[in-house]
């Protein structure tokens, strides 16, 4: 189904458009928070402002399963969105009146507000079309933030031109404005959806992670290749700049290019995911990661910029390949398990990026070659490892199925 038929739905296009300025919004704030740290408090400040603003996410990721559930509804993160406003447009002024410290605690309530909205959220979109073009509404949504990961920062820094960096602040509280009226209209659309949960007296505590993981084990295979991925990933967040300048001796402009490509090729991937073969799952899913691990490693042979160009782009493209069919398959789930295990996966993508930010960069300072080459075949061994051990699950599944067919 092409994107334009889904946004012929009126509540998805409320969510897509309210979703499209909410990530532009994001953008803002990142950059802004990014220039004033760097002005008010230094280089210090904006690698505490990185940590604070993941810890939340893994520490709800682990222990606030009944948070998390309770915030389950376009309501409740209607509230969310709501609450965040006066915080966010006041960032200039905090930053003044209660110094680093106070702004960082401040960033951490903003951090948990994510780490509760996003897996919530990504819970709840399944629920506004049929399940058959879930898979399609996934690719819509993800198409949303690669573009905004493309403009975001160009539209950021054409308003800058003509307004100061703390004004982009109050553009990000504008558009928590827009969500929260976008959720509020969707909580009284889809009332009689949501009344039951909403208003039914109080149940079971949510599973436990072992719980849910245990109960879809191919889901867990992914989702742990998927963070081992994402630790090597950093190496490339980190190695490619230092590799362009100290290796092939080249300026800002070539690390231009390398974002260029990156951005023109999530977006073409983002096409690509529509195509079966790659859509099947397990296997599908596995097999581009071992291709991104070979990518990941081919940067180590790359002698010129082009060539770290035309990597880039082919491992751009196949990265929306494994983010959309992740969540196309969390997406098929009853709303519980779903809700479960899309936080299980925000808690080890922050784990993951946090961890490779803090343990990698002075390793791969010091061998960016060797630093390429050992996370690519990491990355690689992880994605034949998930295949292996997906299949191996799928066939003691057929044969609980077989044995218990012959028992009956």
């Amino acid at each position: 189904m092409s994107h334009l038929t889904l946004l012929r739905r009126r509540p998805v296009l409320v969510l897509w458009l309210a979703e499209t300025l909410s990530v532009f919004g994001d953008r803002f704030f990142t950059l802004a928070l990014t220039w004033t740290a760097w002005q008010r408090s230094g280089a210090v400040a904006m690698g505490l402002v990185v940590v604070v603003e993941y810890v939340p996410h893994i520490l709800i990721g682990m222990f606030g399963r009944r948070l998390i559930a309770r915030f389950s509804s376009f309501r409740a993160l209607a509230g969310v969105e709501v609450a965040q406003i006066a915080v966010v447009g006041a960032m200039p002024w905090l930053w003044d009146g209660i110094g680093l410290a106070g702004v960082l605690t401040v960033l951490a309530l903003i951090g948990t507000a994510d780490a509760i909205t996003n897996p919530s959220l990504s819970a709840l979109v399944p629920d506004l079309v049929p399940a058959g073009q879930v898979r399609d509404l996934v690719r819509l949504m993800d198409l949303t933030k690669r573009l905004t990961w493309v403009l975001g920062p160009g539209s950021a820094a054409v308003l800058l031109v003509w307004l100061p960096a703390e004004h982009l602040f109050l553009a990000d509280a504008a558009t928590f404005v827009v969500s929260g009226a976008a959720f509020a209209w969707l909580s009284a659309r889809f009332r009689h959806r949501a009344a039951a949960p909403e208003h039914a007296p109080p149940q079971d505590a949510p599973a436990r992670a072992r719980a849910v993981l245990r109960a879809h084990p191919r889901l867990a295979c992914a989702l742990s290749m998927e963070s081992v991925g994402e630790f090597c990933a950093t190496v490339a967040t980190i190695g490619l700049p230092i590799w362009l300048t100290a290796h092939l001796h080249a300026g800002p402009a070539a690390y231009g290019l390398v974002l260029t490509a990156m951005g023109a090729g999530s977006l073409a991937g983002n096409v690509l995911s529509a195509w079966r073969p790659l859509a099947s799952f397990p296997a599908g899913f596995c097999l581009i990661w071992v291709a991104r691990g070979v990518l990941l490693a081919a940067y180590a042979a790359c002698g010129q910029v082009w060539q770290v160009v035309a990597v880039t782009a082919l491992a751009a493209v196949v990265t929306p390949v494994t983010t959309i069919g992740l969540s196309a398959e969390i997406s098929r789930l009853p709303g519980p398990a779903r809700l479960r295990l899309f936080a299980i996966e925000a808690t080890g993508l922050h784990a993951a990026g946090m961890g490779g930010m803090l343990a990698l960069p002075v390793l791969i300072e010091a061998a960016p070659a060797a630093a390429f080459t050992a996370a690519g075949a990491v990355t690689a061994v992880a994605g034949l490892a998930a295949l292996a051990g997906s299949r191996l699950l799928a066939r003691r599944e057929a044969d609980v199925a077989i044995s218990g067919t012959a028992r009956s």
